[in-house]
């Protein structure tokens, strides 16, 4: 499915208002379902190079505001019933009712479990609307710029059959402060799993 999702996007040529438009709505759509998307980023950057990545960067944040909307007013105790079989994800949801939108923040930019399921998660929090969609918008930034800037740097490098010359310092910076907050956020979900007990419910979700 990668494969064939990865050809429409060549599929598509230079980023126009046409491909700009499928490019919003494939990613809109993306926040909804559970599903890796970041090899998804990175084609998109070399199909259509880093002006794609506000486009996915808008897109996702609105389809994960939707999918947020969801969890929240439409299906909730759907979803609770699916938060009790996993414990990770109910400690995350107590950390959002206690820090507010700063764990957001640092799922956003580290995350230890896929974007769309944080989606639905986070609508069953009381984290206000306006917090989750700017701490979605401006935590989820670094990421998406950067793999869309590798896509879109990988595809010159093709094109023009030599080695591009990448400024790899902000590339290692930002590598490794993604994978030190994934670390953090992990550590802080183990310690609240334990401090909590493994008998508690998740009654406190709002």
């Amino acid at each position: 499915m990668t494969d064939y999702i990865i050809e429409a996007f060549e599929g598509l040529g230079h980023l126009s208002v046409t491909s700009g438009a499928v490019l919003a709505l494939f990613f809109g759509l993306a926040a909804l379902i559970v599903f890796p998307r970041t090899i998804l980023v990175v084609a998109a950057g070399a199909s259509f190079g880093i002006g794609a990545a506000p486009i996915i960067l808008v897109a996702g944040t609105t389809g994960g505001t939707l999918a947020f909307l969801l969890a929240r007013h439409i299906a909730s105790e759907w979803f609770r019933r699916k938060l009790e079989q996993r414990s990770r994800l109910e400690a995350i949801a107590e950390a959002v009712d206690k820090e507010g939108w700063r764990i957001v923040a640092l799922m956003r930019l580290g995350a230890p479990v896929p974007s769309a399921l944080q989606n639905y998660l986070f609508g069953l929090t009381k984290i206000h609307l306006v917090s989750f969609i700017l701490a979605t918008l401006v935590f989820s930034a670094p990421q998406v710029f950067l793999f869309t800037f590798l896509g879109a740097t990988g595809r010159a490098s093709l094109l023009d059959d030599k080695p591009v010359e990448l400024t790899v310092v902000p590339i290692i910076v930002t590598v490794a402060t993604i994978a030190l907050i994934s670390r953090r956020v992990q550590k802080l979900l183990r310690l609240r799993g334990r401090s909590d007990g493994p008998n508690k419910g998740c009654h406190s979700i709002r």
